[in-house]
């Protein structure tokens, strides 16, 4: 790997310069409506505030407590709402653009047709859903630090290239990668055939004679501890190729960051400082077959190219209205970011403000909300609660 030292913007001052790009970026008007597919999950969340404990930390002290007796917790029931990364990803998108990208979610959305839910929240989001079969099902624990999702994955499996090309058409498909200005693939991790689905749409974009690089293709693994070496491995080869046709985007929790730096001896646990951040975008995106590489912890982001790693600070919000989400919102910002020709730093700045915006609000942002977040942040004024 041939890089300088990475940059490492350690407070807002010295990132008001990339600020500004952002936001002169973000105001002018655009030059042409972005399109582009989305996928490939689908779940129904619901949702569940911890009351007492409040905090992870302190709730799983408890529990081993009570190993081998029993406890109770009180909480607040916040209800059902529409989920998957997929999903979540679509909307926050759509919301940056404020409405004027046209995006085709994919994935379970119904048995036999898109449920209500879906419907109701991505009907009017989306150029179009398309179904592949029942939706997955999640119970999400909410914490003042963070979150227990507890999923029951069953349908996730019945997620396929097959089950693709026979719900969506392949004629249909076509028309979708033709006009395509961006991928969105997440949530490998709880996909067992995503990678043959993520190498499939980059291969026939190559068939359909789309020219290399022309399409962003933006991907998220999501948790994927429970997925074996191998798959790991598996995933790793298959980065090639789709970075060959498409400019790549992995995207990285830092949890998901440390875990996949042991596939190539790299010893990052517990090391969330800015320069060790870097340090690990930096290993990733020398090991790994892809344009750029994203790291981000709660508190800022690392991206690594073949341009440098930078890293940016985040407005880190300590008591969030909701944490479900929150890593969906990043994703579209940097997606959204990268469409209108922001550089690393901007990318990661747009990621930033749109995973703050959402984590302090409960909805996706706009390009104009991120840019009145900035002003706040670096007034001092940033509050917990937009």
């Amino acid at each position: 790997m041939n890089q300088t030292s990475p940059i490492i913007y350690r407070d807002l001052q010295l990132l008001a310069p990339v600020i500004a790009e952002f936001k002169a970026k973000t105001a002018e008007p655009a030059t042409k409506r972005f399109s582009g597919l989305c996928g490939f999950d689908g779940f129904v969340d619901t949702f569940v505030r911890l009351q007492t404990p409040p905090s992870m930390a302190e709730f799983g002290a408890k529990v081993t407590a009570a190993a081998g007796i029993a406890t109770s917790y009180p909480v607040r029931q916040l209800g059902d709402k529409f989920g998957g990364n997929g999903p979540l990803f679509v909307a926050a998108l759509s919301d940056i653009y404020a409405g004027k990208i046209d995006v085709t979610c994919i994935g379970p959305l119904g048995e036999n047709e898109v449920m209500p839910i879906f419907q109701g929240a991505l009907g009017g989001k989306t150029r179009r859903l398309h179904t592949l079969g029942r939706a997955a099902l999640t119970t999400c624990l909410e914490f003042t630090d963070g979150k227990v999702m507890l999923n029951d994955m069953s349908a996730c499996a019945e997620v396929t290239w097959e089950r693709l090309l026979k719900c969506v058409g392949q004629e249909a498909l076509d028309i979708e990668l033709q006009a395509a200005d961006f991928i969105s693939a997440v949530n490998w991790g709880k996909l067992p055939h995503a990678g043959e689905i993520w190498s499939n749409l980059a291969a026939r974009l190559a068939q359909l004679g789309v020219p290399a690089k022309k399409v962003f293709y933006f991907m998220d693994l999501a948790e994927f501890e429970n997925r074996p070496l191998a798959d790991r491995e598996d995933l790793l080869a298959r980065m090639e190729p789709i970075t060959r046709q498409c400019h790549t985007l992995l995207s990285f929790n830092l949890k998901e960051a440390w875990q996949m730096a042991e596939v190539f001896g790299g010893k990052f646990y517990g090391r969330k400082d800015a320069d060790s951040v870097a340090e690990l975008a930096a290993l990733l995106w020398s090991r790994i077959d892809v344009d750029r590489v994203i790291v981000h912890p709660n508190n800022g982001v690392a991206c690594a190219s073949a341009a440098g790693t930078v890293y940016v600070p985040g407005p880190y919000c300590a008591n969030p209205l909701i944490s479900t989400g929150a890593g969906d919102n990043f994703g579209a910002g940097c997606l959204a970011a990268a469409l209108i020709g922001l550089d690393n730093a901007g990318i990661v700045l747009a990621g930033n403000c749109a995973g703050g915006h959402f984590v302090r609000s409960g909805r996706s942002a706009s390009f104009a909300d991120m840019a009145k977040l900035l002003d706040a942040w670096t007034a001092g004024t940033l509050a917990e609660r937009l």
